[in-house]
């Protein structure tokens, strides 16, 4: 029983080094009860560009988050 726990917390250290944002979203689970993957980030945009494109979501039922996340993984995919 003692290996299966040593076992066990050797792997969830090495969790935590290597994936920490999967021990904060548990954190705030167990804090909420809800289960939040995401982060908010603060850019600054050109302000022309920005209603555009915020028109451009409504227009079109998008999700701003959605497109942008959808935009940067294309972009990463690319490097």
């Amino acid at each position: 029983m003692a290996s299966q726990k040593s076992k066990f917390l050797t792997k969830a250290m090495n969790i935590i080094d290597t994936k920490p944002g999967v021990f904060k979203a548990l954190e705030e689970f167990e804090k909420t009860g809800k289960l939040i993957t995401k982060t908010r980030l603060n850019f600054t945009i050109d302000r022309i560009l920005a209603k555009e494109f915020r028109d451009y979501c409504k227009k079109n039922r998008i999700n701003m988050s959605e497109e942008i996340e959808t935009l940067i993984k294309g972009y990463l995919k690319k490097k």
